[in-house]
């Protein structure tokens, strides 16, 4: 391809910054690091780069942005973090405009989480409390019930054993 189709190309794609909620804005304000994880990164260095900083205390907070096809790998950094600290977390999910060149406007999805050491405000749109996991889905007639009762993340209620019948036994 030759460098005018290159140039043509690049010119042709205007991205639109999507608007950052207020915890976004102060996350980015404390000299968080901030994550930016592509489709193509490597999932065990950047955690190993996360739990790094957290651990030595060099900072209380780690901001992860992905978006496309990055999502779902992005999703799964944070959720592995979340698996050896404690963490409060915020997650907004938004999308961006993309222009290309005679009004066709394409919108990429993209999804930015805040994790933190420090107590977040349980009032913040999108905020998983570490104990109890988030009550977001969950239906609203059940989320009184439900609250009082224990919504652990990551634990279910155990099965019941089926008792392996002898030989000798009769039904």
């Amino acid at each position: 391809m030759g460098k005018n189709k290159k140039r043509q190309r690049q010119e042709k794609v205007h991205k639109v910054e999507a608007k950052e909620s207020q915890s976004c804005k102060e996350s980015s304000s404390d000299g968080a690091p901030t994550m930016t994880v592509k489709s193509g990164t490597k999932v065990e260095n950047v955690l190993k780069f996360s739990r790094k900083t957290l651990e030595e205390g060099k900072h209380r907070k780690i901001f992860w942005t992905g978006n496309g096809k990055a999502i779902t790998r992005t999703i799964s950094c944070a959720e592995t973090l979340k698996r050896h600290f404690q963490l409060h977390q915020v997650t907004e999910i938004s999308q961006e405009s993309a222009q290309e060149g005679a009004g066709k406007v394409t919108y990429i999805p993209s999804i930015r989480i805040l994790q933190s050491l420090d107590k977040i405000d349980p009032s913040t749109p999108g905020y998983q409390n570490p104990e109890k996991g988030s009550t977001f889905w969950l239906n609203p007639q059940t989320k009184a019930e439900k609250s009082s009762e224990t919504l652990s993340y990551g634990h279910f209620p155990k099965r019941r054993k089926i008792q392996e019948k002898s030989e000798g036994e009769v039904e």
